[in-house]
């Protein structure tokens, strides 16, 4: 038997995080455009995707706690403040996955699926700011025991698709608020004179 502690991020807590985001990066794309000084442009866009960070940063850290995965020689059990998750013996699971979310910083994503119940959530390292490597080492743990029990049972769902979209989220728009800065700037010194 191995008790892993992990931490597990709510699903809805991650819905309002991408809103808290992209709500604020339009308003701060779109008041950026309206400063003609580009010193005071650069200051506000800085200040403000810093606010915007650290607003992120609280909502993301407030909605997370402490499971335990208990993987035992038959089965897998998944408490949270000793309340009961997730149990299925190896025989009764239909079908599994465990992927890295955005990158292997950003945790990973474990789903278990049996007949009766589901378990499908966004793990990360027990110290939330970073992995040291005895949160890599539980990863791989629970990654090769579920390899292990479960052979030929790893499958990729509608459900593992969606989340691998999602989790290219915060890398798209990223990009396309990089590239508003860029033609906002490119606007400025080369269009208004």
């Amino acid at each position: 038997m191995k008790k892993i502690t992990v931490r597990k991020v709510d699903w809805r807590i991650f819905i309002v995080n991408l809103i808290t985001v992209v709500v604020p990066l339009y308003f701060i794309v779109s008041y950026a455009y309206t400063i003609q000084n580009t010193t005071m442009q650069t200051v506000f866009i800085i200040c403000a995707l810093s606010i915007v960070g650290g607003i992120n940063f609280l909502i993301v850290k407030s909605g997370t706690y402490l499971i335990d995965i208990i993987l035992k020689d038959n089965e897998i059990e998944i408490l949270a403040k000793d309340k009961v998750i997730y149990s299925s013996n190896y025989l009764d699971i239909q079908n599994y996955n465990t992927y890295n979310f955005i990158n292997k910083k950003g945790g990973y994503i474990v789903r278990l699926k049996n007949a009766n119940q589901s378990f499908c959530s966004l793990l990360t390292w027990i110290e939330f700011t970073k992995a040291s490597p005895a949160d890599q080492e539980n990863y791989n743990i629970i990654k090769d025991t579920l390899h292990t029990k479960l052979p030929n049972k790893k499958k990729m769902t509608g459900k593992d698709y969606l989340l691998k979209i999602f989790s290219a989220m915060p890398y798209i728009f990223l990009a396309i608020a990089v590239l508003s800065l860029i033609g906002i700037f490119i606007y400025i010194i080369f269009y208004l004179k």
